[in-house]
């Protein structure tokens, strides 16, 4: 399973992926998709309608089995901050209320919940991480008052993959009846996730991390019990029905996540999404997890070892502190890398070999 998922990416050239936590390169399925889709649209036309249709439901469907939730609960958008946007915006929030969230968040996740609180006045609660940006779940649990409304948090921190543990989390939401959304696009595909075993209420994220996808898609997964609190925020066509429904002023929204979805879809995107997660789902995130774990300790191994200093967590990416000429060392391979928080961020995937890593090590010790 594993080879065959290697197997599944490009290795011509000299280039090192190392940066699979900011954009990692798609997989050779979600490429033949996006090239099969293309010819049939120029061949076909109109004459594609239903099955592309279809194609993208089975995306959908393929996703709710890597998020553990029903297909029904799943919408896409056009990025992790569109979805999170159609969650927060149309939360209701009260000035009475008040939303936990980490004080390293990234700013698809911040920025929308900040906006959600200015606009109902209601107050957003920043928790401190803990030492070297851990964060544990007991600094969450000492905000929560009774106006805790909702907690929105990423699974995996995007500075230095710090994991916040979930199910530990929930089982006090679910007691004190919290709002618990989980932003985890730094963690699914990686590592092992599911919605509803974990109490989670809602969750967001995008195609082009972990998921091996093109940039452009977007998800959110909603918990049908709370279907009917979040009004759609953007109108349209499929908001009640298909293109082809005639128009009706008296109209009722869908019932489930597809009233999120106003009109028409990236269907390229989200096919080739799909493909992608048929893949994971094929080879198992375990086996997906272990090897991303097993060759991001031959990275934080071989950094301690030439006497760099790893910055901690509790995840497989890497954050390391940097001398002077390391950017430049890395560039030069070329391995692709980000400055996150303290210092550079590697981040292996499971397509990764051993032989990258060390190009890497050998590369930062001269």
């Amino acid at each position: 399973m594993l080879e065959n998922y290697k197997s599944e990416f490009y290795r011509t050239g000299n280039r090192l992926h190392l940066n699979n936590a900011g954009l990692a390169p798609i997989s050779k399925s979600a490429r033949d998709k996006i090239h099969y889709w293309g010819e049939r649209f120029y061949q076909e036309g109109f004459y594609t309608d239903h099955d592309y249709m279809f194609d993208v439901q089975h995306s959908r469907t393929s996703l709710s089995k890597l998020i553990g939730c029903d297909q029904e609960e799943i919408a896409f958008f056009q990025s992790t901050a569109s979805a999170i946007s159609q969650l927060c915006f149309h939360f209701p929030l009260s000035s009475a209320d008040e939303v936990i969230t980490w004080d390293q968040e990234y700013a698809s996740n911040l920025y929308p919940w900040q906006e959600a609180c200015k606009r109902s006045g209601a107050k957003l609660i920043i928790v401190s991480s803990g030492e070297n940006l851990t964060t544990p779940v007991e600094r969450i649990l000492e905000k929560i008052t009774s106006n805790t409304k909702v907690i929105a948090i990423s699974w995996v921190q995007f500075l230095t993959g710090s994991i916040t543990v979930i199910k530990a989390l929930s089982e006090i939401t679910k007691e004190k009846n919290i709002f618990l959304f989980v932003d985890v696009m730094q963690g699914l595909g990686l590592h092992p996730f599911n919605m509803k075993d974990w109490g989670v209420d809602a969750v967001a994220g995008g195609s082009h991390k972990w998921l091996t996808s093109p940039v452009g898609v977007g998800f959110l997964a909603l918990d049908m019990k709370h279907m009917n609190i979040i009004k759609p925020h953007n109108i349209g066509a499929y908001t009640f029905g298909t293109c082809d429904d005639p128009t009706d002023l008296i109209c009722t929204p869908k019932r489930d996540a597809l009233k999120f979805e106003a009109g028409s879809k990236q269907v390229l995107e989200i096919t080739a999404l799909g493909a992608s997660v048929d893949l994971i789902l094929k080879t198992t995130v375990p086996v997906i997890e272990k090897e991303v774990l097993r060759l991001s300790n031959i990275l934080k191994k071989g950094l301690l070892e030439l006497g760099y200093k790893v910055h901690y967590n509790n995840s497989s990416i890497v954050n390391f502190f940097p001398r002077t000429d390391s950017a430049l060392k890395l560039t030069s391979i070329p391995c692709n890398f980000a400055i996150r928080g303290p210092g550079i961020r590697l981040s292996p995937h499971a397509f990764n070999t051993d032989q990258d890593i060390e190009r890497v090590l050998k590369a930062l010790s001269n």
